[in-house]
């Protein structure tokens, strides 16, 4: 398992994400995973997963001993976020790979092209 955190989400296919975004609504974390179908598909083209946030008490003056409540993202939510980053990150390092691969055989073709050209004017002249 590569993504073990998206496969417990029930993220099946992680080569289809297109994008994700994470908000923040009432001390709860909205992560929403927007896919890239084929056309006619059924599937959703996005989810929306929701987690609450810990709450802990930390002490804000110790003068007083005054508390505030601090409301912390879940390492759960962190995980999940960490593991798409990568996975787009790889998608994207995947596409300027093959763009870079086209350049090449381009490139090629037109070396081809020009050295056959020379060689035919050469046995033309013969």
């Amino acid at each position: 398992m590569r993504y073990p955190t998206l496969t417990e989400m029930g993220i099946n296919n992680p080569g289809e994400i297109e994008r994700f975004s994470l908000n923040t609504i009432n001390n709860t974390d909205i992560l929403r995973i927007v896919y890239k179908r084929k056309k006619g598909s059924l599937l959703p083209a996005s989810k929306r997963f929701r987690f609450g946030r810990a709450s802990r008490s930390v002490i804000a003056d110790s003068g007083t001993r005054k508390t505030e409540i601090i409301h912390e993202i879940s390492p759960f939510v962190q995980k999940a976020v960490a593991e798409l980053e990568q996975l787009l990150a790889a998608k994207k390092k995947g596409k300027v790979q093959a763009s870079l691969v086209k350049e090449e055989l381009k490139r090629l073709h037109e070396e081809v092209a020009s050295r056959t050209k020379y060689i035919e004017s050469l046995l033309d002249e013969m």
